[in-house]
């Protein structure tokens, strides 16, 4: 163990600072639950869905939208086409906004949007750079107690954890949205986190670090360029 240099993950974080007022309102008037990932079953787009629909059946939460994106090629509009045909049986699809394949303004300005995040992929994700930037655009997450999620959220403390199955995730969800000074303390704890030790700067300078250490260079082979 003392041979392991861990350097987490970094990204590019110019113009997550920038924030639009008008999704604040929205938060508060209609709050919005997101997925940013690839549109797929492997990421647990369909079991957000179902943890969407349990939401949407409780009263306190009746008025909550869900808000899609990610990357979606040929192999997944099937699934998707599937998961719409779900929402339009329960009633409930004029609640819902698929945005695919955004550009990164786009990106940033969906993440901006949302109130509360979730990806709850199935597999041992190895750690979902997704959730850095939903935090860095100040929205917390909830995520799986499974893969590299409960180390993310250890090290930001943006977000909470949750059992995979869809009425856990939808407590745990709810429990948020029921709560706005927690959500938004949990947002801005992850945003404060990541724009301070989850930059791509931040990362190579770990990178640096680590190659310093074994190498045994002086401090000044350490700089970073700041570009």
């Amino acid at each position: 163990p003392e041979r392991v240099h861990v350097v987490y993950d970094g990204i590019h974080t110019a113009g997550f600072e920038i924030r639009n007022p008008k999704s604040e309102i929205r938060k508060e008037t209609a709050p919005v639950l997101g997925f940013f990932a690839r549109m797929c079953r492997e990421k647990g787009l369909d079991t957000l869905a179902e943890a969407f629909l349990i939401l949407k059946r409780r009263p306190r939460v009746a008025h909550l939208r869900l808000r899609v994106g990610g990357s979606c090629g040929p192999a997944d509009e099937p699934l998707v086409a599937q998961i719409r045909a779900r929402f339009e049986q329960a009633g409930c699809l004029q609640d819902v906004e698929f945005h695919p394949n955004l550009d990164r303004a786009g990106k940033i300005a969906f993440l901006q949007s949302l109130s509360v995040m979730s990806v709850p992929a199935l597999y041992g994700e190895a750690f979902g750079l997704y959730l850095l930037e939903a935090m860095a655009a100040g929205v917390p997450v909830v995520q799986p107690r499974h893969g590299a999620f409960p180390e993310v959220v250890e090290a930001t403390g943006g977000g909470i954890l949750a059992e995979p199955q869809p009425a856990a995730l939808a407590n745990a969800i709810e429990s948020l949205l029921l709560d706005p000074a927690r959500r938004r303390a949990l947002g801005e704890i992850g945003r404060a986190a990541v724009h301070r030790e989850f930059t791509i700067v931040r990362m190579a300078e770990k990178t640096l670090e680590a190659f310093a250490s074994v190498r045994g260079f002086s401090g000044q082979d350490r700089t970073v360029a700041r570009t």
